[in-house]
Order: C-alpha cells, then structure tokens, then sequence
C-alpha cells in the first residue's frame, strides 16, 4: 500500500480531530488496566526497588477498596487523595477507582475547602495505610463499574477546578505511549507528587498501559521535572507560555488533557 492511499485511509477513520488511535481505548475504565496486566503479567515487576508485583498490586488495591468500604466510601463518591508515602498514594488512586469512586488531587495537597464543592475526607496523612491494609479483606467485589465517560478524577487549583473521565487519562496514557514506543519489561524512573493530572497519567496509570517497572534508581527511560535527575531522557515541564525543541525532549503538560 502506498503512503499516500495509507494517509487517506487513515484521514478517513478520524471523526474531526480525533484520531482512532484515541478514539479506541481499549479499556472499559482505569481499574481495568490493573485487571488486565493480572490476565498473563501478574508475577512481572511493577515497583522494581520493592519487589511489588502486578499481583501485589491488585491484592492491594482490592485491600484498599474494602478499607474505605469500612470507613465510609461508597461508589461515585469523590475522595480526596493527599499525599502518602510511595507507592500509598499510587495505591490509594486504584483503590478508589476500584471503589467505582472519583480521585480528588488539590495543588497544594490540601483538603478542599470550597463552599460549592464537596468530597469525602477518608485518606489521613497520620494513618499507618500499610498497617489498615494488611488488615483489610483482600476479596472486593465492586457494586459499580466506571465507564468510560465516568469521572475519574477532579483536580482543583487555586482558581480553577477541571474534571477528567477515565476516557481522557486513558487517552493521554495512551498517546504517551505511542510517542514515547516504551517497551514492556523496561524500567521507568520517575518520582512526582500526587498534586497534578500529569502524576495520575505517567506516575500512576502509564506503567500498567506499558507494562513497564517503576524504579527510583538507574532506569531505561527517565522522567526528570525542572533540576530533579541528572541527564534525563526527557523532561516534565509543568508550567510553560511557548513551545521549543529542546534536547533531551520535554514533554509539556496540559491538565486540561489529563497530562
């Protein structure tokens, strides 16, 4: 096929700018990313410098959704979500998406405390998470299923709110990955705190779409915000007004995209 048939081809399945790349996510919500990997990757590495496998993963996160079952959450609540110690914060965003909830990030990582918005305050700073957890009932069985067009998560900073359905994080995970062409088994350094969208997209629901190991040490690919690693392979830029070419590659973020 030539290049040109293939382009027209290709033009031809986008309905307006979406491409069908985008448009064919191949998930019914986030939580089935955890799900999937467990099919034919359980004992593969996820958290490579704590031994963390797929299948601890979901042990966990079913943990976690019955844990805050017990303390009051419930499906289609929104839960915010402050900043735990790694992986707790990874850990505590699928539990409550496995919950069938909506994950709230604050830029500050304080709780809320708009007049017109309200969430549950479930998840404290001062909990020993890991000692709930190995208490909690690993056998959940969820009463809710997300769509795709569900909400998944509310970021809220200092003047504005944005609202992000599994679709769109799924979407950007999604274009990470074909721009990116990360390979299953590599390891990916990156470290960011649970206070952006970008967090969510590459700290949190990329290694599952890739099939790729979390690590804090040397790695295939590194993630590097603003002075944080040495020689990364690309950079995270947060706050930006233009867009440059820079070496090694930034990757620059739009929480409005989820990433």
């Amino acid at each position: 096929m030539n290049s040109d048939l293939k382009d027209r081809i290709y033009s031809a399945q986008c309905f307006g700018n979406i491409e069908p790349v985008e448009f064919m996510v191949p998930y019914p919500n986030i939580f089935s990313l955890v799900e999937g990997q467990n099919v034919k990757y359980r004992d593969a590495l996820l958290y490579k410098d704590l031994s963390i496998t797929n299948k601890d993963f979901l042990d966990l996160t079913n943990r976690a959704a019955s844990w805050l079952t017990s303390i009051g959450g419930k499906p289609e609540s929104r839960i915010f979500l402050p900043s735990l110690p790694f992986p707790y914060s990874e850990i505590m965003a699928f539990g409550i998406w496995n919950l069938g909830g909506t994950v709230v990030l604050t830029d500050d990582e304080s709780l809320p405390k708009r007049k017109d918005f309200e969430c549950l305050n479930l998840v404290s700073t001062e909990i020993d998470i890991q000692g709930e957890l190995s208490k909690s009932n690993p056998d959940f069985t969820p009463k809710f299923r997300a769509n795709l067009l569900d909400e998944a998560m509310i970021f809220l900073g200092k003047d504005n709110g944005i609202q992000l359905s599994h679709y769109s994080l799924l979407v950007n995970a999604n274009g990470v990955q074909i721009s990116l062409d990360l390979q299953r088994g590599s390891s990916v350094k990156v470290n960011m705190f649970p206070n952006t969208a970008a967090w969510v997209v590459l700290q949190v629901i990329l290694p599952f779409y890739t099939g790729t190991e979390i690590t804090h040490k040397k790695a295939d690919t590194t993630f590097s915000l603003p002075g944080q690693f040495e020689n990364p392979d690309y950079l995270i830029q947060p706050e930006w007004s233009s867009i440059e070419k820079t070496d090694p590659p930034t990757l620059y973020l739009l929480s409005e995209n989820g990433g």
